[in-house]
């Protein structure tokens, strides 16, 4: 049975009005793309929290963003709840919860839609400023670097992703989702060797997709 971190990298896998007055200003400030918010040495900034998804001390204050702006509809990128646009809600939500990973899987996909092209200085941060203010704010977020990894793998980032994913695999190493990503990862740069030893412990741990076996198959049927 697949736990609820799983639950959350294999949906991201599998899935490819008016603000009130007290938000209003913050989704027409520009962000800067280079430093994505972030002053080294001291701690993100929220007019509200910001507030750590995974600390338990933290919980209750969670809802009062969630159910007014990180709404189903929202999440699905249907449409926003505050504006047309569901990423002014997602940014919102992630301005409070930096490493909120339902919030970052839906500005993942939301990104690589293509709907929105980031600029240097820009309405919204750019999907890799998200997941970097994410980690500033909790570097040993295993899942939200993981999504980090996902995003860049699923961008062509390739070598990037990799780095993201062998951070991750020195945290949990029995993490089948983990190993079963990287081994299509080494897939995709021709790494067979590497791709058979993650796609083993993948599998042995009870992953239980078999794409990534039959890419493997099929990539040492065109060697051969």
């Amino acid at each position: 049975m697949l736990n609820n971190y799983n639950k959350v990298a294999m949906f991201f896998l599998v899935s490819f009005t008016c603000m009130d007055a007290s938000h209003a200003g913050e989704a027409v400030l520009s962000k800067n793309n280079s430093t994505c918010g972030i002053i080294r040495g001291e701690p993100l900034k929220s007019s509200y929290g910001p507030f750590d998804f995974l600390n338990p001390a933290h919980k209750e204050k969670l809802p009062i963003v969630l159910t007014a702006h990180f709404t189903p509809q929202v999440e699905r990128l249907i449409r926003g709840q505050s504006s047309f646009n569901p990423m002014s809600d997602i940014h919102y939500t992630l301005e409070k919860i930096p490493n909120y990973h339902r919030a970052l899987n839906s500005m993942s996909k939301y990104m690589l839609s293509g709907r929105h092209v980031s600029k240097p200085m820009d309405e919204f941060y750019s999907a890799e400023c998200y997941f970097k203010r994410a980690l500033y704010f909790r570097q040993d977020d295993a899942m939200a670097r993981m999504l980090f990894a996902i995003h860049l793998h699923r961008a062509g980032k390739l070598n990037e992703a990799e780095k993201q994913y062998l951070i991750v695999l020195e945290q949990q190493p029995d993490n089948p989702e983990l190993n079963y990503n990287l081994g299509l990862l080494y897939v995709e740069m021709g790494n067979i060797s590497k791709a058979k030893e993650h796609a083993e412990t993948a599998y042995q741990l009870k992953y239980p997709l078999p794409g990534l076996a039959d890419k493997i198959k099929k990539m040492e049927n065109s060697v051969n």
